[in-house]
């Protein structure tokens, strides 16, 4: 039997073509890929910036089980399910704390590794699914709601250094894409005040149209952003400081406008041909600041994202924004790209 792939041929072209439906092992998954999303990780993939090893990629995946293998009990067909991305060594110290996405060993992941969504079928290989890495969604959930799953782990992990603060505290996201919303999202679930900040105006409005939960808007483009955050900080400086975008400027001011004791998240990764920038080590130093990366996610985030969904606390419709099928991929990549467009999450339907 046959099914429709997207593959990447070469860096900016994919091809649609009819390939051989994968078989299911005896320690393996098959899913019917309902919905993937796409990602600025997916555009950096398209443009040959970040390599992969699979020829499909894509890895904010939904579906449905369609076959299990013969030694797997706790999954049935028809279950309806989101794939964590991340694929664990399952034998060092993180693995075993549930910790996979800081594996020692370096960890695999599925659209880069292991064949992704891009396509009308998958399969999860046995160390995929021996980790636990098809998680089970509610019946009303739908497919295109649960691809923000990932994305929205990713950002809780973000999270998961930081101190327990008392409600009020002031947060400064810094970056208007999906991540930087989400971010706010869930800040407001913290309890946070929460100041977005952005250099293009038009996503600033998109923020304020479809709803975000902002208290202040910041335009970059017009206000110096150190300066607007401790006006409204009553110069104190915001409590938590996320660099949703990549910009060795964004992690420098950071430091300038966190308060004492803050939690700065370099959220965004940099050029991996230029990473190295110049802070002011001396604001760490005497305002015991608290500097944290952050890298994907592991299970117990996604269950806390999909209850976070599922439930209502976040609502993830409004930013579901433009949906394509399989053989259009490369223009959704091009909507995802084109700021003019309003995109916030581009959906791949390999069904449609």
């Amino acid at each position: 039997m046959k099914m429709k792939a997207a593959i990447l041929a070469k860096p900016g072209h994919f091809e649609i073509r009819e390939i051989d439906k994968p078989k299911c092992g005896p320690d393996e998954i098959l899913i019917k890929v309902k919905a993937c999303a796409v990602c600025g990780t997916d555009l950096r993939i398209f443009c040959g910036q970040k390599k992969i090893e699979v020829p499909i990629t894509g890895h904010e995946i939904s579906g449905v089980i369609e076959e299990v293998g013969k030694n797997i009990k706790e999954y049935s067909v028809g279950d309806k399910i989101v794939v964590e991305t991340v694929v664990g060594c399952g034998e060092c110290d993180a693995c075993k704390k549930g910790e996979e996405n800081r594996c020692r060993r370096k960890y695999k992941a599925v659209g880069y590794q292991f064949n992704g969504g891009f396509a009308q079928y998958l399969v999860l290989p046995k160390p995929a699914v021996k980790q636990g890495c098809i998680i089970k969604i509610p019946e009303h959930l739908s497919f295109e709601e649960a691809t923000v799953v990932e994305p929205l782990s990713c950002v809780i992990n973000g999270w998961a250094p930081f101190k327990n603060r008392p409600k009020g505290f002031t947060t400064v996201i810094i970056g208007a894409g999906i991540i930087g919303m989400l971010h706010v999202e869930y800040a407001k679930q913290k309890g946070a005040k929460v100041i977005l900040a952005n250099r293009s105006p038009s996503r600033l409005l998109l923020a304020q149209k479809i709803g975000l939960p902002v208290d202040s808007y910041v335009d970059t483009s017009v206000y110096n952003l150190v300066e607007k955050v401790k006006e409204l900080t009553g110069k104190i400086g915001a409590d938590v400081v996320i660099c949703a975008a990549s910009s060795k400027d964004i992690q420098r001011e950071a430091l300038n406008m966190a308060a004492v004791d803050a939690d700065i998240s370099f959220f965004a990764g940099g050029s991996k041909d230029d990473p190295y920038t110049s802070i002011d080590t001396n604001l760490i130093h005497y305002n015991e600041l608290h500097i944290h990366g952050a890298n994907a996610s592991n299970k117990a985030q996604y269950l806390e994202a999909v209850n976070l969904i599922s439930s209502g606390r976040i609502n993830v419709k409004k930013f579901i924004t433009h949906r394509f099928p399989l053989e259009k991929i490369e223009e959704a990549i091009n909507v995802l790209e084109n700021r003019e467009m309003n995109a916030i999450k581009v959906i791949i339907d390999p069904w449609l």
